[in-house]
C-alpha cells in the first residue's frame, strides 16, 4: 500500500507541480494500516459525510438529492459522482438532474459550496 501510494503521488506531483496534501480512499475503503502511511507521506484523509448514492440507475432524483440534504449543515463533504453517474427512469446522469436542486438548497440554508482546502483549513481552525 506504501508503495502504491507513494508512487500515485510522485506522478500527480510531476503532473501537477505540487505535491497533494489530501487523500481519498478508492470507494472511500480504509483500513487500520493506512493512516501511518499518510502521516509518513505527509497527506491528509479527505473522506465524505453524506453520500447520494447516485450511481445506482434508476434511483429517483429527489430520493439521491434528500440523502445529500437531510440535516445537511456546515463542514458537510457531499459526495455526488461527475463521472459514472447514475442515471434516473428517463435517463439523465443524477449529476445534472440533483445538483440544482442541492444548490439551491445549500443557499436557502445559508450555507456555501467552498473548496476542499478551504473546508478543511476551516475545520483545522475550529479544532485549534
Amino acid at each position: 500500500m506504501r508503495r502504491e501510494i507513494r508512487a500515485a503521488q510522485q506522478l500527480l506531483t510531476e503532473l501537477t507541480g505540487q505535491p497533494p496534501r489530501y487523500f481519498r480512499a478508492p470507494a472511500g475503503l480504509r483500513n487500520p494500516f493506512l493512516e501511518p502511511v499518510l502521516c509518513t507521506e505527509g497527506l491528509q484523509l479527505a473522506a465524505w459525510t453524506r453520500r447520494g448514492f447516485d450511481t445506482r440507475n434508476g434511483d429517483h432524483a429527489g430520493r439521491v438529492a434528500q440523502r445529500l440534504m437531510r440535516n445537511l449543515s456546515a463542514g458537510d463533504v457531499l459526495l455526488l459522482h461527475d463521472g459514472n453517474s447514475g442515471v434516473d427512469a428517463v435517463g439523465k446522469p443524477h449529476c445534472t438532474t440533483v445538483l440544482p436542486e442541492l444548490l439551491a438548497r445549500i443557499a436557502d440554508e445559508g450555507l456555501r459550496c467552498v473548496t476542499l482546502r478551504a473546508g478543511m483549513a476551516a475545520r483545522d481552525l475550529r479544532t485549534a
